[in-house]
């Protein structure tokens, strides 16, 4: 459990402190700060930005020095972790009990894992594919403390793939030296895969529980495409890149593998969840697969998580805001709002702050 943060010239936060319980409501009108809190808790726990976000557009314009300190009762002790990042550095430093420590001891060390959910994301079920793989591979990171380095090795090898097809297709390599490298680049995307299809098989088992959030008015499936055949990732991957070697070579690109898969929410048989449900039922849908990455995440990093809930209450009525909260109940749990619903007033459980 979180019981404490500080923060020193994070975003519009200068200097100042909180005390969380484990239930937090957090009040206060546009602009005051309320988005910024979960961001910082989100990097403080998790050891980097929320996503679209870097070290630099976090630290006001007026400051060079950016620090987020939290206390934490880990294994019923308090322990106390802290992130700080000064402008014109690259390094950013992670520090246990005041011990400067590696990024990847951070994460190893920290008690917990943050799963944010703001209005933003709304985007993931209405626009491109590549939102979709990051909801993925977001997930796969808090999961696995490997995953980012396996994601890394996978990048690196499709961009030299694709460079060694433009050198080919402008006679500077030879077509027979993109054997080696396809045999490389089939490695990597083996093991990304391996971590993908964990996601992909636990989501397909579990999607049907967000049927109840829906008020069990619609079926719903969890769908999700891709070139690979997962009954054998190998075998399929090479026949792929052998006979689409020469359209590969002419448009110097890759045109398979994780970074081109996709998945939706289909209701009704074959309907885009997007193109059919309402805004706050694709809300509601979004926030269900969130629960499910929370699950996936306490079930594979054997860590507790804390769910971070963004404008929570807009768009949806107070029976499906409490359904969410009662759902998140056994979870230390951060909810920013304007407005707090009438039946939340008087809950004497939840800690009202003002931002």
């Amino acid at each position: 459990m979180l019981t404490s943060l500080r923060l020193d010239s994070f975003k519009n936060h200068m200097n100042r402190e909180f005390s969380w319980s484990d239930k937090n409501i957090l009040m206060g009108p546009n602009g005051s700060g309320k988005t910024n809190i979960l961001e910082a808790l989100y990097l403080l726990i998790n050891a980097a930005p929320s996503p679209e976000k870097v070290f630099l557009q976090l630290i006001p314009v007026d400051s060079w020095v950016l620090s987020i300190a939290g206390t934490f009762i880990k294994n019923n002790l308090p322990y106390s972790a802290r992130i700080g990042h000064t402008k014109g550095e690259k390094k950013v430093l992670f520090l246990s009990q005041d011990i400067i420590i590696t990024r990847s001891r951070h994460l190893e060390l920290m008690p917990l894992r943050a799963v944010l959910f703001t209005p933003m994301e709304m985007n993931i079920l209405y626009l491109g594919p590549s939102l979709r793989r990051d909801f993925l591979d977001e997930a796969l990171g808090l999961a696995y403390g490997d995953f980012a380095k396996i994601k890394r090795e996978y990048g690196l090898a499709l961009k030299n793939r694709n460079s060694l097809l433009k050198q080919i297709r402008e006679w500077r390599a030879a077509r027979e030296s993109l054997d080696l490298w396809d045999t490389l680049f089939i490695e990597r995307a083996k093991m990304y895969y391996m971590y993908r299809k964990k996601m992909i098989d636990f989501m397909h088992a579990k999607v049907t529980s967000i049927e109840l959030l829906l008020d069990w008015k619609y079926s719903l499936e969890w769908r999700y495409s891709s070139k690979v055949d997962f009954w054998d990732i190998e075998t399929s991957m090479r026949a792929y890149l052998w006979t689409n070697r020469e359209r590969d070579i002419i448009t110097g690109h890759t045109y398979i593998w994780p970074h081109l898969d996709d998945f939706q929410c289909i209701v009704w048989g074959d309907t885009p969840s997007h193109a059919y449900l309402s805004r706050w039922e694709n809300k509601t849908i979004l926030i269900g697969l969130k629960f499910l990455l929370i699950e996936f995440i306490e079930q594979s990093s054997k860590k507790e998580t804390i769910l971070l809930l963004d404008d929570l209450f807009s768009e949806l009525d107070s029976e499906h805001i409490e359904s969410i909260i009662k759902k998140a109940w056994n979870r230390q749990l951060f909810i920013s709002t304007q407005n707090v619903p009438n039946f939340l007033l008087h809950k004497t459980l939840y800690s009202f702050h003002d931002i």
